[in-house]
């Protein structure tokens, strides 16, 4: 057995993808909506005994490592590794690419890298600053625990000299992680240098980067500096505490996005720990899509300035097209905080005052009720100038809704609060319609579906058959595929696995069973068994009856094909009658294959 086929056996599909994104048990299958495109009806499908998934939206369909693959943008080895690892397998015979050996090394000096950095602050004499600092701030013990906080010397060469020389990593190799920069004439220099250092993980827990914090204000460089784009690094991707809060994330199905780290620490400090920090102040679609995979609802809570609400104008069309629901922390009309109290970001409310940071995230407000108020408060309804600045400003969001209700609510809303006629707002937010070039007008390649092959009646109804027949179970399924032996099958895959399935030895087990199949036997029965139509047919009707009347179906075609080969024949002997010198004989043959047909028809009935 090869190491791919051990660790493969070794593994539970649904464990892998359940803990990535939420399944829900449908009958012999589970469901999800689809991780690799949008919609709202789930169509995407696990089957334990195959482990295969497909997607009978887009069409994406594989094992454990297709998923992997595919979910977690890793390569092969990347994927199989994880497997064996969980599986506790060492890989002794596969062979790692260059390019998968140094990613490796790369991971590696990060890893050793954020060490480091975390022994500094939190146990060397020189990161009392750091220690200090962290403690002004009311970032405890735990926390920088959890999230490997670490603290950079003002040394020019200190990671640089531990990575190199103590861990003997070549320099070529240290640059490509973006920890040292190349200087003039060849020489080397840390990135980081007197700075809090906050490493950077992708969705699987490993250190892609770092961001480094200046705790002296007064000091002109930038306040912070990041990793730049690596092969393992991309900004756009970057969601910090991700990996650590997920299945916290994953549970509750709700995600609360911050700006900064310490927005994002000190909220989970505050027991607010869904929560996540992007690098800047703009939602992405790379960061979309990974939060749309574990929760339905997002909630901003952003800078309440102007980028800010740029930043949720442009989160509306990106969280739209994955169907999510959107929410916004309005920490400015926050009804519970005195004008004194008024706070400037996540971080100081929950550090200051918790209990209303907790407040806060369940009162937030939908994304077009937080814009809404945003114009309004910018300028003055009660003004043409102004009115014309909050319409011009409001319209394109309005005509953007696509619920109507929804969008009754907020012309209501508005036409109140400008003293303005429904019926003339509605004309004015009309000229926007046909200036809509955003992000939910344009047909992305993820939204767009993979056309799926179109099967006959017949095929239809094999497939069915398949499916009902190993909704059975395990005792009955050998005995229900005796009667379907002698059948004549459109689809050869069936034939095959019908006969492999009357030739399995002991108690029957479908796992083991598609194991031994090949790999297009393998895909005709996952086309099968892994189908929502027939899960649904089958739900809402007695199985036996259901297999009776498919089976009935079947049997009618199988028969009408029959009659339709012995038509063939007699048409071929009839027309070799009129020119062969074999006459008696082949009449004979003729008329054995017309009782052959008539004795068909009849069984048709």
């Amino acid at each position: 057995m090869s190491q791919i086929r051990e660790v493969k056996d070794a593994t539970n599909i649904v464990e892998i993808i359940g803990e990535r994104i939420k399944l829900d048990s449908a009958g012999i299958n589970f469901k999800a909506c689809c991780p690799f495109h949008n919609e709202k009806t789930p169509s995407f499908f696990v089957n334990p005994g195959l482990q295969r998934y497909r997607c009978f939206g887009c069409g994406a369909n594989g094992d454990t490592l297709d998923f992997l693959q595919n979910f977690e943008g890793v390569t092969f080895y990347e994927a199989l590794k994880t497997l064996a690892d969980r599986a506790g397998i060492a890989l002794k015979e596969f062979q790692k690419s260059k390019d998968d050996e140094e990613r490796e090394k790369l991971i590696e000096i990060l890893s050793f890298a954020k060490e480091y950095y975390h022994f500094l602050l939190t146990k060397h004499e020189v990161g009392e600053e750091g220690r200090e600092y962290l403690k002004n701030r009311g970032t405890n013990a735990e926390s920088i625990k959890i999230f490997q906080l670490g603290f950079a010397t003002s040394a020019w060469d200190s990671l640089l000299k531990y990575l190199h020389q103590k861990k003997k990593f070549p320099l070529e190799l240290i640059e490509k992680t973006g920890l040292i920069i190349r200087g003039r004439n060849d020489s080397y220099y840390d990135r980081f240098r007197d700075r809090l250092i906050f490493p950077l993980k992708n969705h699987r827990g490993q250190v892609v980067g770092f961001s480094g914090r200046l705790m002296n204000q007064s000091a002109k460089e930038a306040k912070y500096i990041n990793s730049p784009e690596t092969v393992l690094y991309h900004k756009s991707k970057m969601l910090y505490g991700y990996s650590e809060l997920f299945r916290e994330i994953k549970k509750k199905e709700q995600v609360i996005v911050v700006e900064g780290e310490f927005d994002m620490i000190s909220s989970a400090q505050a027991h607010v720990n869904n929560v996540v920090a992007i690098k800047g102040s703009a939602l992405t679609q790379d960061q979309v899509t990974l939060l749309a995979r574990v929760a339905k609802t997002i909630i901003l809570s952003l800078d309440a300035d102007e980028a800010g609400v740029k930043a949720t104008e442009r989160a509306i069309e990106i969280v739209k097209t994955k169907a999510l629901d959107l929410r916004v922390i309005d920490l400015k009309h926050l009804e519970s905080l005195s004008e004194e109290d008024k706070v400037k970001d996540p971080d100081e409310l929950a550090r200051e005052n918790p209990k209303i940071w907790r407040e806060a995230v369940e009162s937030a407000v939908s994304a077009y009720e937080f814009l809404f108020n945003h114009v309004i408060d910018l300028h003055d309804p009660k003004t043409p100038d102004g009115k014309r600045k909050i319409i011009n400003r409001l319209a394109p969001i309005l005509e953007s809704i696509d619920h109507a209700v929804e969008k009754e609510f907020y012309l209501q809303k508005l036409s109140t609060a400008l003293n303005v006629k429904e019926s003339i707002l509605k004309e004015d937010i009309a000229k926007f319609g046909q200036k809509k070039t955003s992000l939910s007008q344009e047909k992305t390649a993820e939204d767009e579906s993979a056309p799926m092959a179109i099967k006959s009646y017949q095929e239809r109804n094999e497939e069915y058959l398949m499916f009902l027949l190993f909704s059975f179970e395990p005792a009955l399924i050998k005995e229900r595929a005796d009667s379907l032996k002698d059948f004549i099958f459109k689809s050869r895959g069936f034939k095959q696995v019908i006969e492999q399935l009357l030739s399995y030895k002991g108690t029957f087990d479908l796992q083991k069973f598609a194991s031994s199949l090949a790999e297009d036997l393998k895909r005709s029965l996952m086309d099968a068994l892994l189908n929502p139509e027939y899960e649904k047919n089958a739900k809402e009707n007695d199985l036996d009856k259901e297999w009776k009347a498919a089976l009935s179906r079947v049997k009618k075609e199988s028969l009408r094909d029959e009659i339709v080969l012995i038509n063939q024949e007699i048409s071929n002997l009839d027309t070799s009658l009129k020119r062969t010198e074999e006459e008696e004989k082949k009449l004979d043959q003729l008329l054995t294959l017309i009782v052959q047909k008539q004795a068909l028809i009849k069984k048709l009935g």
